[in-house]
């Protein structure tokens, strides 16, 4: 990935019901970041680009798209670090957050357990003002990871995010899609959200490339803050 900015640490440990714990591959998250700033946000992270990662097959498909068009948000929370994400719809329940940074050539890191989740700190919290960005494995060279069924979500599900603060922040995704890495929408996914609290949630997608071991495509999924929250 291109860009420069720092690095980052780890945090909390617990597999997802989803996700097998895999041993310690040479592959990495595949995620495209470049977050904007023109909001009260958060530090502007890195430019777009990906990491590669194998795989045990080409992972799961996303055929549907929905051009991403958030409804009223609820009110912005004060910055908390996350914990915890639960993804009832897809089995995910995790207790690992670990927080990504940039490793010194630009890229984004990538959480070194399968089934941990990465939150890009240097961007907004779960509950700020902006996109909050989540990233997670698809799988490994032997098994799924933690967000091998992230491409199953569909407008309506929710998303909780435990956060340090001891609060719980529910979020309703909105649309699901799937880019190629090559013509990957920065903008639209880690632009200004007008103020409003949102979610990104990140894996690799679409067909693995066996020449560049790295597949080809990211699911993305967006979500809003629930008006309860």
């Amino acid at each position: 990935m291109s860009a420069e900015r720092p690095r980052a640490g780890d945090g909390r440990r617990r597999g997802s019901a989803a996700a097998i714990a895999v041993a310690a591959t040479t592959g990495a998250l595949l995620i495209a970041f470049a977050l904007t700033t023109g909001q009260d946000e958060a530090p502007a992270p890195p430019g777009h680009s990906a990491q590669s990662q194998r795989s045990t097959g080409d992972g799961p498909e996303v055929a549907r798209t929905s051009p991403p068009s958030p409804r009223a948000h609820a009110r912005s929370l004060p910055h908390s670090a996350p914990v915890g994400l639960e993804i009832e719809a897809i089995g995910v329940d995790v207790d690992d957050v670990v927080r990504l940074g940039l490793e010194p050539d630009g890229e984004i890191e990538a959480p070194q357990d399968y089934d941990a989740v990465g939150w890009y700190e240097h961007g907004p919290s779960p509950g700020q003002s902006g996109p909050a960005v989540i990233g997670g494995h698809v799988d490994s060279r032997t098994a799924p990871a933690v967000f091998y069924r992230l491409g199953e979500l569909q407008p309506g599900d929710t998303v909780r995010v435990e956060r340090a603060d001891e609060t719980t922040v529910g979020f309703t995704v909105y649309a699901v899609e799937q880019h190629p890495k090559d013509d990957f929408p920065t903008e639209r996914v880690y632009g200004p959200t007008g103020g409003g609290p949102e979610l990104r949630l990140i894996t690799c997608g679409g067909r693995f490339d066996e020449a560049t071991r790295s597949y080809r495509s990211n699911t993305v999924i967006y979500a809003e803050l629930a008006p309860q929250s």
